[in-house]
């Protein structure tokens, strides 16, 4: 008796589109950058709101600066891996749900 085999591949579970996880992850990245806009306020009322001058209130302003512009860079890194991240994983969750399946079977009518 022959047998015979088939594959197919069967997506086992419908899927799901995860597209709004990247409203969610933003709003906690903006979440961060409301907090450190914040903060350096604060710093800069205390160092410039109160006539402050020197060496140390100059490197201090330096600093702040550069941790600003730092901090700006980041976020603006993670908001743009965010979209890349959940698509990659939109990807992948829909790879997971497709089963590759064989069949085999003998063709008894001979």
């Amino acid at each position: 008796m022959p047998q015979f085999t088939f594959s197919v591949t069967e997506q086992l579970i419908p899927n799901q589109d995860y597209t709004d996880k990247k409203k969610q992850l933003r709003t906690h990245v903006d979440n961060m950058r409301a907090d450190d806009d914040e903060f350096y306020v604060l710093v800069n009322n205390i160092i410039v709101g109160e006539d402050q001058k020197g060496k140390i209130i100059d490197a201090m302003k330096k600093e702040t600066t550069a941790r600003k512009d730092r901090d700006e860079s980041i976020y603006a890194d993670v908001t743009s891996k965010i979209s890349k991240a959940v698509n990659s994983f939109n990807e992948q969750v829909a790879d997971i749900k497709k089963q590759r399946l064989s069949v085999t079977y003998e063709d008894k009518t001979e």
